[in-house]
């Protein structure tokens, strides 16, 4: 059987002795160490990356600070108008003529630069037909725009999509486009460290629950701010609407009284 250039050099692959140690090791960094090596690295699978996770938890801070970012970035948020010329790019009158404007999509591409697509489930049908062929591999990925100009990625250019959902919620086509799938399920420990301790013990102790139950690092500094002018029960309150914020009071006291108190010396 013939082999092709991908395949040719299979066996000059060496499996025994990974750049990041044996999976052993691997499985004991914490989601971000295995963040920043992942997004550090230049290679083509990593140079379509999708992270998901709850809200909250720090994925829009990953893709802005973590790796490649040394010669900045563009990042946008999707809703559902999005459109794609928005992204793209389009025309605008100066003086009476029409001049093109390049979008971030384009500009990323170009300027060899990250490219942050925040919120990417809520692309609509407009906005898919212009990232499949962004989201192809470095040999293949182009656009041609309304000019007729084609553009093609410049050597730097990658891609980091949030979302909260999951990849098997995601269109097929725009899942399979992703190179790695990191789920951040853990708050980032700079938000944590943020915290007063009594509070970042509850959060730490929350970081574990189902959806509907988390309180994301988000809403726990957003508390912290409120309790100086409010009291712990209102600021509960004004964070986190009147039937969810006496919950996460009552969750708060408990910890409080369960924390084993220190005994007095005896003099």
């Amino acid at each position: 059987m013939e082999t092709t250039d991908d395949t040719k050099h299979f066996d000059d692959l060496d499996f025994r002795n990974p750049a990041l140690g044996t999976p052993e090791l691997i499985a004991k960094l914490s989601t971000w160490e295995l963040l920043e090596h992942v997004l550090s690295l230049d290679v083509e699978a990593t140079r379509i990356l999708y992270l998901w996770g709850p809200p909250g938890t720090g994925k829009t801070y990953c893709a802005f600070h973590f790796g490649r970012v040394e010669n900045g970035f563009y990042a946008v948020t999707l809703t559902d108008e999005t459109s794609a010329a928005e992204l793209r790019g389009h025309f605008i009158f100066r003086g009476g003529d029409a001049v093109w404007h390049n979008g971030p999509f384009v500009r990323a591409m170009l300027e060899g630069k990250r490219l942050v697509i925040n919120e990417i489930g809520n692309a609509n049908a407009d906005v898919l037909a212009l990232l499949f062929p962004i989201l192809e591999s470095l040999e293949t990925a182009e656009i041609t725009l309304p000019t007729g100009k084609t553009i093609r990625p410049a050597p730097g250019f990658h891609v980091v999509a949030t979302d909260n959902r999951p990849p098997d919620q995601l269109p097929e086509a725009l899942d399979d486009r992703f190179g790695v799938h990191v789920r951040v399920s853990e708050p980032h420990p700079n938000a944590i460290a943020r915290l007063h301790p009594q509070l970042r013990e509850v959060a730490l102790a929350s970081a574990g629950l189902d959806d509907e139950r988390r309180v994301s690092p988000r809403g726990w500094l957003s508390l912290q701010s409120l309790i100086p002018v409010f009291g712990l029960e209102a600021g509960c309150q004004l964070a986190f609407g009147p039937d969810r914020g006496p919950l996460v009071f009552e969750a708060i006291v408990m910890a409080r009284h369960a924390k084993p108190q220190k005994k007095p010396k005896r003099r």
